[in-house]
Order: structure tokens, then sequence, then C-alpha cells
């Protein structure tokens, strides 16, 4: 093994040994389109850090005070005694910072505030008062930052710059970016530069989309530094980053597929440099548990204590990958920025912004409704066994999976009795079959199969059997082409579809096809289509 030696590959006899693996495809069909309008190459090498300047990776590492991160997970409970409980329980096992929202309904009597005050000089809080401000008034001083306060607050950060917010509505990295930098100078020309640089601090929401979202919080580095030099601040003091995984991928809908979700965003979090990291449970959606709450922090003490993630400032820096895509967030977000502000007034710039993420958020939810997307065990791989027990909590997330649970919770109050009918040779028809099968159980349907290749008056007879309410043919071309016509000759007492697409499809329409499903289809259109043919089923069983 030793004396094994691999010939040094050039970039050309790559291109070459991968177009002959496309078999006729370009180069070009391994490229992808980000939502931000990047094109993803199939392999990024030196050539490309040639157009990347020298300072980017070292202004994204001089901007980090230490190679490790605070974990800060929220503190849970109905009540304010839950929350103390919560609190010293979660500091005891890994948890770095105070992190509560509070809510009106939590009643703190003095000791429990006594209790509280106690806790804060040990450790930095990140504090959200958006729904009752006077609660700091119990204090005279806090280390480390407010969301919502009203006021300068001694010793803590309180100009909160919310990149969350457009993420929250559906918006991509550049949306997010470019609205802290509009936040930003709304700020500076409030209150100047230094004192933004002294009392700011940034949000972001961290989704599932790995190497984007560690670009994202790199490239926010960056444009501060650039934000600080346009009003003159050479050396702009870098403000702390509090990173959450977001909940837009999350699901109700085989929730334990979110511990791979927030286990990503957890990681990317961390890769892309952020100062405090929180992630939520899996089940968020239904309810915690304290195991959930306990797996949940634990994901970031894992990383600190398996990988030594926090001994190394700006892991990622240096990829070609990643910081090519740190360079094209920082002048796409920066160019919109200045976009944005060739708008005098703030309401129009918000407008704009929201707009661009109502945008965003109908191609992403296409893309995960015609399977683009994938979104294990909600639009892919779905249990139809898998049920919503608990109330699905309201967040101030779009989440993409929340159609199909309206979906799967609207068929299981009006089920809908489907059949997939088989035709041809197994080993022919099983792709299909599969995937109609696949295909209905996203949508909250649970089809029976029919014996395979029954006569025309058969399958009459068992559909009227087995009280069928709709039908779908599989078959391979040859059979769907030879069969299809005949099936709709003898008038079946039920709504048929075809599994594929056909040349002929227009003429089987006009002689009573019902319709069709096919690879690229819209999930959530057709599933409305068949909730109203149940509903429809379901009155005439009722009358």
């Amino acid at each position: 093994m030793k004396q094994t030696k691999f010939n040094e590959a050039s970039f050309t006899e790559w291109e070459q040994a991968a177009v002959k693996s496309l078999k006729g495809k370009s180069l070009e069909s391994l490229e992808t389109k980000t939502l931000e309008e990047i094109i993803l190459k199939p392999l990024y090498t030196l050539a490309d850090l040639e157009n990347i300047p020298d300072e980017q990776t070292k202004t994204v590492r001089e901007s980090k005070e230490s190679a490790s991160w605070k974990v800060a997970q929220q503190s849970v409970g109905l009540t304010s005694e839950e929350i103390l409980s919560d609190l010293n329980e979660s500091l005891s096992k890994g948890n770095n910072v105070i992190n509560y929202k509070v809510e009106i309904e939590h009643k703190w009597n003095d000791s429990q505030l006594q209790e509280l005050k106690e806790l804060f000089p040990h450790y930095e809080v990140l504090l959200d008062v958006k729904n009752d401000p006077s609660f700091l008034k119990h204090f005279d001083h806090l280390n480390g930052s407010i969301i919502g306060a009203e006021e300068e607050f001694k010793g803590a950060r309180t100009l909160h710059l919310d990149g969350s917010k457009l993420h929250k509505a559906g918006g991509d990295a550049i949306s997010e970016l470019a609205s802290v930098l509009v936040q930003a100078d709304t700020f500076v020309h409030l209150h100047g530069i230094e004192k933004v640089e002294e009392k700011a601090f940034v949000q972001f929401s961290v989704d599932t989309n790995f190497f984007m979202e560690i670009a994202k919080l790199r490239a926010f580095r960056i444009l501060w530094k650039a934000f600080g030099e346009a009003f003159g601040k050479e050396n702009v003091k870098a403000i702390p980053v509090y990173a959450e995984t977001s909940l837009r991928s999350f699901s109700a809908l085989d929730e334990t597929v979110n511990l791979l979700r927030a286990g990503n965003s957890t990681l990317s979090c961390v890769l892309g440099g952020a100062d405090f990291v929180s992630a939520y449970p899996y089940n968020y959606l239904t309810g915690t548990t304290a195991t959930s709450n306990r797996i949940a922090r634990n994901m970031q003490l894992v990383l600190k204590e398996e990988t030594h993630i926090q001994r190394v400032i700006d892991a990622a820096g240096g990829s070609f990958y990643i910081e090519s895509l740190t360079k094209q967030l920082v002048e796409k977000a920066w160019t919109y920025f200045i976009e944005l502000m060739k708008d005098s007034s703030p309401e129009s710039r918000e407008s704009m912004l929201l707009q661009r993420a109502q945008e965003k958020w109908e191609l992403q939810l296409k893309a995960v409704s015609s399977r683009k997307k994938s979104l294990i065990g909600t639009n892919n791989y779905a249990n139809p066994d898998d049920v919503i027990e608990n109330p699905v909590k309201l967040t101030d997330y779009k989440r993409l999976a929340e159609p199909f649970e309206d979906l799967r919770k609207a068929f299981k109050q009006t089920p809908l009795k489907a059949a997939i009918l088989p035709y041809g040779v197994l080993k022919e028809y099983k792709p299909r079959m599969d995937y109609i099968n696949g295909f209905l159980n996203a949508i909250g349907i649970t089809p029976v199969l029919a014996e395979a290749n029954l006569k025309p008056f058969d399958l009459q007879q068992w559909i009227m059997n087995d009280d069928i309410q709709y039908a779908v043919f599989v078959g391979s071309d040859d059979q769907t082409a030879g069969l299809v016509p005949a099936l709709l000759n003898e008038k079946l007492s039920v709504p048929l579809d075809v599994a594929g697409k056909f040349e002929e499809y227009e003429d089987w329409l006009e002689a009573g096809l019902s319709g069709s499903i096919y690879a690229g289809q819209s999930l959530l259109i057709k599933g409305k289509e068949l909730l109203a043919l149940a509903q429809k089923e379901g009155s005439h069983d009722n009358a």
C-alpha cells in the first residue's frame, strides 16, 4: 500500500469523466439554482478562490472573540415556577445563557424574582420582553441582550437587529441579510454608529439548507464590516450573533425526523460562527417533554465534546464551496440593500422586503408540493398511520409542512376510499404503483390494492363490494394505452385517474377519465381536488 501512487487528475479530466457518465446530458444539467438565484456548480476547485478577496476569511475570523459558542436553550414552562425550575435544571446541565421569553400569564412573586436576580450575575441573559416590557422594572442591571426593550438598559444590548422576521415570512438569505442592514441603518441615524456597535446584537433563524446557512452567517460578518466603513468606522466592532434553529421545515407529521432537521441546523449555526445558539426540541409543535428538551440541549453539548469544533475559529473557512457562497451572498445582499435604501420611506422598504419574502415562500411551497424539495415523513415516505393527536402549536413561522398537516387532518375527518388498479406484469407496473401509493399517503389517503388484471365486470363488482369511491389505473405505458380506453367504455361507477403522462390524455378526458397522477405534479393541488371529491361523497353518504 505504501508504494501505491495516485495520478493527479486535472479539472479537464474530471469534466470528461462527468460528461461520459451523464449519457448525453450536458454538464450544465448538474448545476442547481438556489432560492437566492445563485448557481451551484457540481465541483468547486482552488480556481474558485481566485476572485475572492483575501480579506474575506480574515474578516470572518477576526470578528469572533472565541472559537466556541454559548448554549442558549430557551426555558419553557406555563408558570413562573416552571420557568425557574427549568432554568435551574438546564443551567446545571450545560446551558450557558438564561434565555427566557416573558409571557404576561407568567406571574412572578417577590421570592421568585429574587431567585432570578441571584442567577443574573453568573450568566449572560437573552430576554424577550416584547409581550411585557414592564418585566424589566424589577432589575437595574443585566449582562446580555434584550429583545423588545422600550429604552436603553444598563449593561445589556437592546438594539435588536432581527434577521429572523424575514425568514419567518418565507424569505431567502439575501432578504434576511439586507433586512438586517436596513434596520442597522435606521438605528445609526437615531443613535450613531458608536452606540449601535456598543448596543446592537443580531438574530438569525437557521434552516436545513446546510451550506447556504453557514455562508449566511459568515456573510453577515463581512457585511457588518462594510456597513461600518460606509459610516466612517474602519474597524467597527463585531456584534453578537444569536442563531436559533428554524421551524420552517419542522413538521408535526413523523416529528422525530425533526431531530435530524434541528441537528443539521444546529451544526450550521456553529460552523457559521454564531455566538449564541438555541435549538428547538423535535416535538416543539405538539408539546415538548423533559426528554425532548434535554435532547435539544445535548445536540450542542455533543458537538462541543465530541467534535472539538469549539477549538477552531471559522472551521468552514477556506472551503472552496463555502467561500464562494459567502462572496456571492455578500455581493447580492449589499446590492439589494443599496436598492432598498434608494427608497426613503421605511414603510416602502418593509413592503419590498415582505413582497420578496412572499415570492420566495411561494417558490419553496411549490418545490415541496411537487417534491423537488423533500420533507421526509411529510411529502415523501409518509407514514399513513401517523396521526396528529395533540393540537399543533401556532408559531410566527411559515411552515412548509402545514398545508400537508391540514390535508391529512381533513382526510381523517372525511376519508376517501381509494383503490389502485394494477394491470400488466408486476415488475413493469410496480414503480408506478409504489409512486401512487406514496403520493396518496402524503396527502392523507391510504389506498387499497385491487387484484391485478381484473376484467371490467369483475372490477366493477369489486368496486361496489368494497365501497370504493375513487381509483387510479396503474400499468406500463403499453398496458395503459391499451386498456384505459376499454375501461372508460365500461363507465365505471367511480372517478378514474391514470398513473403517468400520456399523449392520449385529452382524448381520455373526453371519454370520461377523471384526471391523472404523475411525477412533478403538485400534491397540494391534487390533494384539494380529491378532498373536494371526498366531501362530496361524504355528503352523499350522509344523505
